[in-house]
């Protein structure tokens, strides 16, 4: 690959993966989409659909949640695209970098994060000196920021450490590249993993256990079990629900009719829509300091503008909001419709609204909103339709990531829209009563039902183990997997499933266990003849 191919190929890597923080979270960086997109600008669209699903299988369960910063999957599944396809097409040696660059990546982004705080105290000085526009401006470098650190090593590595890897890939022996094969194979075994540990397995099990029976008994997909596990959780609400507890409902009516339509608002519709751009910019200057307050502070400022007439009024409201914060960008946004409300009602002198109850406010709503957020929105609904595009692309079905990115983009756009619409209409009374109502509770009960039972579905189909042992008593052949097979199909990709679960558990760095044992059994497994 010459120069100039290196250079325009490392920015629009580093252009697309710069979503992930920089501008929106729109899921375009995901390996089932990116791998697709980078395979059809090399021209080898079919080697994009597979890497990029094998990929995103092999981290799927591998999320960035609160504070921490895993294996980013993200620069794993186009860099691994790009040695694949350079490498003569060949899936298995891109599967295989996909773990080193991971790590790698996620080194990146640690750098980056801190490289932000210095933002932070850029924009307390400006804050102190009342001047919004450098607020504004410090919030936009972590743009440029996350782009530097995206795309020079990105750049190096495919420029000048391609010839490397062809000169790796042809020196391996047999038995490493086909041990290989069988450990991407495994691999997506850590992300389910991953995701049981995250959705409550030990006391929702059973329904884990039943989408795994539906997949292998009834041999049904990964949608149809997701639509019988959806219908399962309604049925269980619309069943348990007594007539008088849509009381809650009425009076939630009524508080709309009453307290939000008969005050007379300042904020208008320009106003919320202006805060709804800036919010796909809140996590540009993450760090870990103060994670997204600067983001947070960057989308209240449209509403600070509009309240305040003064500097103080306005240097005081921009400190408030530059106050550590940290939720699901998605779901932080009904804590921007609701500060916005309480904002408004402390510019108007509303008995009991204090600056110290805003700030009390967004820490009280964080957490379970970010819970929200994580279990919901990343853990259960970008996995089920992540997991349906990636087995329709593993066979080479160019509709498989437009099934991915079309409902991820569509909730990006509607949450955010409605968190902060709702919010502000409601205020915090809109949480209370939710939480008053159990609405909160039932609503993570039922996702994570429909998520168990999705990962127990996509165990069958997506780890594979393909034992090769068999004996031969005279003219019988016994082969060991058709053996197991007939007693319980699928069992070993279940136990497979189990077992680093139990992992993760027990060890603090267990992923890293996983996955190290993932390559281990391919290739050793392969050595011996296992496989």
């Amino acid at each position: 690959m010459n120069l100039l191919q290196a250079l325009i190929l490392s920015i629009v890597i580093a252009v697309i993966i710069l979503e992930n923080y920089g501008y929106g979270y729109w899921m375009i960086s995901r390996p089932i989409f990116a791998g697709p997109v980078i395979g059809l600008i090399m021209g080898d669209l079919q080697t994009g659909l597979l890497v990029g699903a094998s990929v995103e299988l092999m981290y799927m369960g591998v999320l960035p949640i609160g504070g921490s910063v895993p294996p980013n999957a993200q620069i794993a599944g186009m860099l691994s695209t790009v040695f694949a396809i350079i490498n003569g097409g060949r899936p298995e040696v891109g599967i295989s970098l996909a773990l080193p660059i991971g790590i790698l990546a996620q080194l990146l982004v640690m750098f980056a994060w801190n490289i932000n705080i210095g933002l932070m105290h850029k924009a307390d000085k400006y804050i102190d000196e009342g001047n919004i526009r450098k607020v504004e401006q410090t919030h936009l470098l972590g743009l440029p920021i996350f782009f530097l650190v995206f795309f020079i090593p990105t750049f190096l590595a495919i420029y000048l450490g391609s010839d490397a890897v062809t000169a790796v890939v042809n020196a391996m022996p047999e038995v490493i590249t086909d041990g290989l094969k069988i450990a991407s194979g495994i691999l997506p075994a850590v992300g389910m993993a991953m995701l049981l540990k995250m959705m409550n397995f030990k006391k929702y099990w059973a329904f884990f256990i039943f989408g795994f029976v539906l997949a292998v008994y009834l041999e049904l997909n990964v949608l149809a079990i997701s639509l019988i596990a959806f219908c399962l959780v309604m049925a269980h609400i619309t069943l348990g629900q007594k007539e008088e507890k849509f009381d809650d409902f009425e009076s939630f009516e009524e508080m709309e009719d009453e307290s939000v339509l008969e005050t007379n608002k300042v904020i208008d519709t320009k106003t919320l829509k202006q805060t709804f751009r800036r919010s796909f910019f809140s996590m540009t200057s993450i760090n870990y300091e103060r994670y997204t307050s600067l983001g947070f502070c960057y989308a209240m400022i449209p509403t600070i503008r509009k309240l305040y007439k003064t500097e103080s009024e306005q240097i005081e409201a921009l400190r408030r909001h530059n106050e550590f914060f940290n939720c699901h960008p998605y779901t932080g946004n009904a804590v921007m419709g609701i500060s916005i409300a309480l904002e408004e009602s402390l510019a108007m002198n509303t008995e009991g609204v204090t600056p110290e109850a805003i700030s009390a406010t967004k820490s009280a709503l964080m957490g379970p909103l970010s819970g929200i957020g994580d279990s919901v929105f990343k853990a259960v609904f970008m996995t089920i339709f992540a997991a349906i595009g990636a087995g329709m692309a593993m066979e080479g079905n160019v509709l498989g990531p437009i099934i991915f990115i079309v409902p991820n983009v569509a909730l990006n756009l509607f949450s955010r829209w409605y968190f902060i619409k709702y919010g502000y209409e409601f205020g915090s009374t809109l949480i209370l009563k939710m939480k008053g109502s159990q609405l909160i509770d039932k609503f993570i009960e039922g996702a994570t039902v429909v998520g168990l039972m999705v990962v127990g579905a996509m165990s069958v189909g997506f780890v594979k183990i393909p034992i090769a042992l068999s004996w031969k008593f005279g003219e019988v052949e016994i082969v060991l997997l058709d053996l197991i097979n007939s007693i319980v199909p699928g069992i070993l990709s279940i136990l497979v499933v189990l077992g680093f679960y139990k992992i993760l558990v027990k060890q603090k760095k267990g992923m890293f266990t996983c996955i190290a044992l993932s390559f281990f059994v391919g290739i050793v497994g392969k050595l011996l003849g296992v496989f």
